[in-house]
């Protein structure tokens, strides 16, 4: 999917964003992955140094919605490496957001999709299977539900409770 100009989408509906319709994420993500913009239907995961519920998700089909983790904004190892990644690109995701880590930096950056973390860490997570999914997240100064909207760039990430059209 086309992803609109996070810019534009903000200067067009700013009454959306005043009500919160659209919410316009703090600047806390680094991109990788040679997607500069992606946007697509929000799957929320939330997890804590544990990824298992990750990969079961990214195992699924993506059919061009954006994997939302909700990591706790742990720095401490990475919840998503180059395996998963290229995974997430097979099975057609349009990108995965991190609220912490990730690690495989180079190979993650020769994949075809977008990719934000707030940095890099070479220790992977432990695998428990702890999280819950398909749950409210509170990422980046605001609360995301699954089923709603995220469009990122190169200006940053913004989440609408539906999906824009310009």
């Amino acid at each position: 999917m086309d992803c609109p100009a996070t810019a534009d989408v903000c200067d067009s509906n700013a009454a959306s964003v005043v009500n919160g319709d659209l919410q316009v994420l703090h600047s806390i993500f680094q991109a990788y992955g040679q997607k500069g913009s992606f946007s697509g239907r929000i799957v929320t995961v939330k997890v804590f140094e544990d990824n298992v519920l990750v990969r079961e998700l990214l195992e699924t089909k993506g059919e061009g919605r954006v994997l939302v983790v909700d990591g706790g904004g742990s720095r401490r190892c990475a919840l998503l490496g180059g395996n998963l990644v290229q995974l997430a690109l097979n099975n057609g995701w349009a990108g995965v957001v991190v609220d912490g880590c990730i690690r495989d930096v180079d190979e993650i950056n020769g994949c075809a999709i977008g990719v934000r973390a707030v940095g890099s860490n070479p220790l992977k997570s432990s695998r428990r299977g702890a999280g819950e999914r398909n749950c409210p997240i509170y990422v980046a100064g605001h609360w995301i539900h699954d089923g709603e909207w995220l469009y990122a760039d190169s200006d940053g990430i913004i989440v609408s409770k539906s999906e824009l059209f310009l």
